[in-house]
This record gives C-alpha cells, structure tokens and sequence, in this order.
C-alpha cells in the first residue's frame, strides 16, 4: 500500500510525522492524528523515516498489505471476538447457573465488557506494536517535484 505525502515534523532520527491524504481503506485505523470523523481528507500519520527524509520533503511511504490485515485484524478482530465469546459464553454460563430474568441483557453487558478488555489489552500492547514499528508506514522515497524548476535551472518554488 503505497501513499505519498509531505514530512512535517522530525521526531528522532527515525521517525517523523507525514501529512497526507487520508483513503477509505485508512479511513479508521486509530494510526492517524487529527479529526476522527471520517470526512476529515488531510491526516498527519507517524512514519518510519530511516532514509532521512527531511522537513518539508515530499516523500512516498508503503507499507505491505499483509500487515495492514494483520493491524486490521488486531484492531477490530479481538475485540469483536471479546463481544462474541463474553455475550455467547456468558448466556449459555447463566442459563447453566439458573439465571432467569434479564439473560440476554446481563449477556449482553458482559459481552461489552469483554470488548472494553480486549481493547485495554491492546492498548496495554501499543508499546510492543511501536517499538516493533512492523505496523508503521515506511518512508521507501523522497518525490521530487521536476515542475519545481525551471528550464534556466533556477528553482521557482524554493
């Protein structure tokens, strides 16, 4: 998954902030800053910039499909088996128990406790994800914009 953008903030040696164009398939991923609707166009993500792109560079960052699912995956599929298993398993537990009214209401509320745990279970792993920075966007090249500059030489844009 190739995209492209401008760097706007060096954060260390390895890292910087890239603003660019946000598309539908990273349209609520939890990696970029700024607005959370997803109407918002403009993001800034945190990128890996190990070939020292600098301030103001425009850049083309990639990042392998397989990761991208594997974030996917990460992000929507633990907590959607947290629902699954907590309301599911906690229904068939009550019954088992004797629990007569309100099953599938308390089923429910321990469904969505299940999700609020698989969630603090991932944000308890986002340090790991990080410093791992298999799940962060790689700057692969620095664009340069050949409409910059004219025929004598001189650059109009600089």
């Amino acid at each position: 998954m190739d995209q492209r953008g401008r760097i706007v903030e060096i954060v260390d040696e390895r890292t910087a902030m890239m603003r660019m164009q946000r598309n539908s398939a990273c349209a609520s991923c939890g990696k970029c800053i700024g607005s959370s609707s997803s109407e918002s166009q403009e993001i800034i993500v945190e990128v890996d910039n190990t070939i020292g792109a600098k301030l103001g560079d425009d850049v083309e960052v990639s990042m392998d499909q397989i990761d991208v699912m594997k974030a996917l995956g990460i992000l929507y599929g633990i907590p959607l088996l947290g629902l699954l298993i907590g309301s599911v398993g906690s229904y068939y537990v009550f019954e088992m128990l004797g629990v007569k009214g309100m099953l599938e209401v308390l089923s429910a509320l321990v469904g969505f406790a299940f999700t609020g745990l698989a969630y603090l279970l991932i944000r308890s792993r986002e340090g790991k994800f990080r410093a791992s920075r298999k799940y962060m966007p790689t700057v692969t090249r620095v664009v340069i914009d050949l409409n910059a500059f004219s025929l004598d030489g001189s650059c109009e844009g600089m």
